[in-house]
């Protein structure tokens, strides 16, 4: 199974920051488009835009619509904390919801559950992720106990550096870890966005992986000291192969459009 996986395109009408996030956006699905034809899951984890407005999530969906993307490379989405839930439902009416209401939902290929979930609260850079979602979650991953479980989620669920510097992260990690150990022999693999770097590695003996933002791409930070930076660092998005005794986590540098290929016998 291959499965691409893309973050944070923080689409706006204006230029942010000095970046063109809608240009940046239509460069990776155009790389997307003639590169990987073959995907079986697409999948863009949260801050579709950077203010939340109706007027953004209009301008994206042009963008997707001006792809011609084929069918089976038309995005699943999630929602991060730059979005805004009642304007993401307004223009994305397909996507489903619990039944509370927020942007969750499954998808199932054979043997593999893959779930979407929804971390995002209003007037907070940091994940949420309360009791009615968690109760929505344990309900999907005991209804697939016979599947493979891959998680997607806007915010990171454990710290990627010090704690201390980790700010804007899920505040329930306590609630969500007791949620993954007891289901760790199903959750194969968690991805997630949000702090625009690249990230792989394994958390209560569950793989992990993340792309950097495809606007503005950050420089990780390793100290007690929270900060952020950058470093006119490429952006990107990820390629996953899955197989039946592996799971493997490419980076794609889709500006990097010259590639002078070996040539073999």
């Amino acid at each position: 199974m291959k499965i691409l996986h893309l973050s944070d395109p923080h689409i706006e009408p204006d230029i942010l920051h000095g970046i063109d996030s809608q240009k940046r956006f239509h460069q990776a699905l155009t790389h997307i488009k003639k590169n990987h034809f073959d995907t079986d899951l697409f999948v863009i984890s949260g801050d579709i835009t950077h203010f939340g407005s109706s007027e953004a999530y209009k301008v994206f969906k042009d963008i997707l619509n001006q792809a011609e993307l084929p069918k089976n490379l038309l995005p699943h989405i999630i929602i991060g904390n730059h979005d805004d839930r009642e304007n993401f439902r307004n223009n994305f009416s397909d996507i489903k919801t619990d039944n509370n209401g927020f942007i969750q939902y499954s998808k199932s290929f054979d043997k593999k559950t893959f779930l979407f979930l929804d971390t995002n609260q209003p007037n907070t850079d940091s994940g949420h992720y309360n009791k009615v979602r968690q109760d929505w979650l344990i309900s999907e991953l005991e209804k697939n106990s016979k599947n493979e479980v891959y998680i997607f989620m806007h915010h990171n669920p454990l710290a990627l550096g010090d704690e201390k510097s980790d700010k804007i992260g899920l505040i329930q990690k306590n609630d969500f870890q007791d949620i993954l150990l007891k289901f760790r022999e199903i959750i194969k693999h968690i991805f997630f966005g949000h702090q625009h770097i690249t990230t792989s590695g394994q958390y209560l003996g569950i793989t992990f992986s993340s792309p950097r933002s495809t606007w503005s791409p950050l420089v990780p930070n390793f100290s007690s000291k929270y900060r952020l930076g950058t470093a006119n660092t490429d952006p990107n998005y990820n390629v996953i192969l899955i197989k039946d005794n592996s799971l493997v986590v490419h980076s794609e540098d889709f500006l990097k459009t010259e590639v002078n290929w070996f040539e073999t016998e």
